[in-house]
């Protein structure tokens, strides 16, 4: 069921149809239905890329070309013979899923025809952006954010990076402002790491490379590296599967998880004015030998911020442009990887350490006692890192009678215990905790009284009935965990 395809169009604008007409048949010859190659043969029309050599006898059509007719043509009538040489076929094409038959199958066709070989081997479909509402962004409806006005808010960083980590392949996006807000907000965080550097010191980077030439290393230097080594390689492979939502994703993570609340926490003692020289100076080059690469692996997706931070903090010599560098093929990291897991023990205990406090009302006490017992030796030459980032003092023990209702977590560092002895009245929060048992085994009885009746399980909506079994779930599981608490406190 092929069908001719009409390449005529009333149009403004346009590449015109190279078809002129027999100046005194023009009238007769464009009211005829149809004209065909005896036409042609007859002298009554011409058709050619050069105007007709007695043009004063001819008129032209004055329709165009389709667009989707003049588009097909693109790969290679748009270059001299030259270019067309280096960049016909490429590599990559990348559009939108609405055109695959309007331009990407037309492409293929016209190479095929008259540059016997396919423009292009690969085909990346981005996502059509749509309003909050999943509606496609057209000037009719008005709905379609004008750039300028975003990245005068937001910066162009920030759009551009906002909008490639939300980009899921083969799905639409619904545009939220938001998106672009977390995209500033991730550059501000950039910048601060950056400022947190520089205001520990002045002095510019000295060491921008391995980890094996620099003396001093601490599990949290050697993690942070082979951290970073391994997004290096994440990011390659991302890349070459086209996943750039990914990318951005993963870029966001490291420098917001693992650089800024875990690494630059955690070394936080080695840049006060208490720590020595020499602790202060392996802490800095570590920092500018993984922001520096960091840098240039952000770079395709915040072009603008990296360059200028990288010229600020030393990174690249004057003159120098960070887009022009190539990312260094050897790995930053070098030491022991037992000595980088310790880092990874020390995080996750700090973490239930601090869950600790949570729980009992003094998240924000730092006068908090922590004993540790059944540790192992390692551990004593990072209780400074710990306290840091637990928030209190800690102290290993060989054995702790700990008291009746005393809180205590198992990790992989050891068993830890938080007296509460001068942190709380015991007795008030009893009482708090009894309250709190009381709310929440109401909306457990809620639960069950919705799901407990047919009418509403057959007859809801399907996720209105997963919604409610996931908000009885939440529920018993926060009554297991105050129903704990008070059985501690006795």
């Amino acid at each position: 069921n092929i069908q001719d395809w009409c390449i005529s169009r009333q149009l403004w604008w346009g590449h015109q149809i190279p078809v002129w007409y027999r100046k005194e048949k023009v009238d007769e010859l464009q009211a005829a239905e149809s004209l065909d190659s005896s036409d042609l043969e007859a002298g009554d029309i011409y058709v050619g890329v050069d105007a007709p050599a007695d043009d004063e006898n001819w008129v032209r059509d004055e329709d165009v070309m389709d667009t989707w007719f003049s588009s097909w043509l693109w790969p290679f009538a748009t270059m001299d013979d030259r270019t067309r040489a280096k960049f016909y076929p490429t590599t990559d094409l990348v559009t939108g899923p609405d055109i695959i038959f309007f331009w990407v199958a037309r492409m293929i066709m016209a190479g095929c025809r008259f540059e016997n070989e396919v423009p292009f081997k690969n085909v990346f479909f981005t996502s059509i952006i749509r309003d909050i509402k999943g509606r496609k962004m057209s000037k009719s409806l008005g709905n379609s954010p004008d750039p300028i006005d975003l990245m005068d808010e937001y910066g162009a960083d920030g759009l551009r990076f906002g909008l490639m980590r939300t980009a899921p392949v083969g799905a639409d996006v619904r545009f939220d402002e938001q998106l672009v807000a977390e995209g500033r907000n991730f550059a501000n965080k950039l910048y601060n790491a950056c400022r947190f550097r520089q205001m520990a010191s002045s002095e510019a980077a000295t060491h921008l490379g391995q980890l094996s030439d620099i003396n001093g290393l601490r599990p949290y230097h050697i993690d942070i590296a082979n951290k970073l080594d391994a997004l290096a390689a994440r990011l390659e492979k991302s890349y070459a599967d086209y996943r750039f939502n990914d990318v951005g994703q993963q870029l966001y993570d490291f420098l917001w998880s693992e650089f800024c609340d875990k690494f630059l926490e955690a070394v936080k003692g080695d840049l006060r004015d208490s720590a020595s020289s020499e602790t202060r100076s392996t802490t800095l080059a570590v920092f500018d030998a993984v922001m520096n690469r960091y840098l240039h692996l952000l770079h395709p997706y915040m072009p603008h911020i990296t360059e200028e931070l990288s010229s600020r903090m030393g990174y690249v010599a004057e003159g120098e442009f960070l887009m022009e560098k190539v990312y260094p093929a050897t790995p930053l990291a070098a030491g022991s990887a037992e000595l980088a897991a310790h880092a990874e023990v020390v995080y996750a205990t700090a973490g239930r350490m601090r869950n600790l406090k949570a729980e009992y009302n003094v998240a924000t006490r730092k006068d908090v006692n922590f004993i540790i017992t059944k540790s192992e030796a390692w551990l004593a030459n990072e209780i400074d890192v710990l306290g840091i980032l637990a928030g209190g003092r800690i102290e290993i023990v060989d054995t702790y009678d700990a008291a009746k209702g005393t809180p205590a977590a198992v990790t992989d560092a050891g068993e830890v215990y938080l007296p509460l002895e001068g942190l709380i009245d015991v007795e008030a929060e009893k009482t708090r905790l009894d309250k709190e048992i009381t709310k929440v085994e109401a909306e457990v009885k809620k639960c069950d009284a919705k799901l407990g009746n047919s009418a509403f399980v057959d007859k809801a909506p399907a996720e209105l009935v997963e919604r409610e079994k996931a908000r009885k779930s939440e529920w018993t599981q926060k009554l297991s965990q105050l129903m704990e608490m008070r059985s501690s406190l006795g």
